[in-house]
């Protein structure tokens, strides 16, 4: 689900970033874990909100095919005005992405929109 940067770039950016002496900083160690926090919360979460957001898009657009290929399609589909910026399945479909983003970067702030 995260696009940028990885669960994988997270991970592997801690690993490089944290030095092995033990001299990292309190506040160092508070942003490593947090970064570790949300790679975790990615691969668990992923895979379940992709296979949403493929789902609904899939009902939108009438087709099949991968997450990227159909965040492609859709927007494809909203420049041409295949889909009306105002269409109600499409407005939840950004609202469910959204709410799943936030999940994986800020789940007390999730829990917090229900």
């Amino acid at each position: 689900m995260i696009t940028h940067p990885t669960a994988q770039e997270l991970v592997s950016g801690v690993a490089v970033w944290l030095p092995v002496d033990g001299s990292a900083s309190v506040f160092g160690l508070r942003v490593a874990r947090n970064a570790l926090e949300i790679a975790a919360r990615d691969m668990a979460l992923s895979p379940a909100a992709d296979a949403r957001a493929v789902e609904r898009m899939e009902a939108l657009l009438g087709g099949q095919g991968t997450r990227d290929e159909l965040d492609l399609a859709l927007v494809e589909a909203l420049r041409s005005g295949e889909i009306a910026p105002g269409d109600p399945a499409l407005l939840a479909h950004l609202r469910a992405v959204a709410l799943d983003t936030i999940a994986i970067d800020q789940p007390k702030y999730a829990h917090a929109l229900g």
